[in-house]
């Protein structure tokens, strides 16, 4: 996960609060994982729910995510997916491997940024509309595309330049609106490819949602049986 020292402290202090809870005398592997969401997204809103209809959206927006990032080459797979809602506004998440890496390729960066893209055009494919749902994925995703047009010089026509927005008085207007046209052609590159993606896997999109409106949550065992289906 790369957490910090100080990460790993606050989640053995939740796993332990969850085991007095549930008066139990070990904290095991599923304590454990219940106690790493706790701190990450935090704690599950049982008493929260949602209407049958924005059930079904936020499972197809979660399986989106997830068969963007299981089925991508160059991105890390799935672990688990779930449409509990939890800590102030997640009304549900999907959760990714963390990269063994230090460095990100170009490849990697495209494809995470496909990801991103996945809840909210599984959305459009498969619910008819689109929702609020996807801010958070959004701003996410324009923030990339920047950081691939200006910070990293991954964009052929920006190659090895540096655009610091924050000393944007430095630049020309015609300069910063070619770096706002790279951005949006490259967010449309990559809102294709991901399009392509779920349109012909939407099986998997399908299954994942009714697995995930029975169950609340996946986790990797339950998105590999998926995914090894023919």
């Amino acid at each position: 996960y790369g957490f910090s020292a100080a990460d790993i402290a606050n989640i053995c202090n939740e796993a332990c609060i969850l085991s007095v809870r549930k008066d139990l005398d070990t904290i095991d592997q599923e304590l454990l994982e219940e106690a790493v969401d706790n701190v990450l997204l935090g704690p599950e809103k049982k008493t929260f729910r949602l209407s049958d209809e924005e059930r079904e959206t936020v499972a197809f927006h979660e399986a989106g995510h997830t068969v963007v990032a299981y089925l991508s080459e160059h991105t890390t797979y799935p672990i688990k997916v779930s449409i509990m809602p939890r800590g102030k506004s997640a009304l549900g998440f999907s959760q990714r491997e963390m990269p063994e890496n230090k460095l990100m390729t170009k490849d990697e960066f495209l494809d995470d940024m496909c990801v991103l893209l996945g809840g909210r055009i599984a959305e459009e494919l498969f619910c008819g509309q689109i929702t609020t749902g996807a801010s958070d994925d959004i701003q996410k995703l324009t923030d990339r595309a920047y950081q691939y047009v200006s910070y990293y010089g991954m964009d052929p026509e920006f190659n090895t330049f540096y655009y610091n927005l924050e000393q944007n008085n430095r630049y020309s207007n015609d300069l910063r609106k070619d770096i706002d046209t790279a951005v949006q052609n490259l967010i449309n590159v990559c809102y294709q490819r991901t399009t392509e993606i779920l349109k012909n896997n939407e099986n998997f999109v399908r299954r994942i949602k009714e697995e995930l409106i029975e169950n609340d949550t996946l986790n990797k065992e339950d998105l590999i049986n998926i995914f090894s289906e023919s």
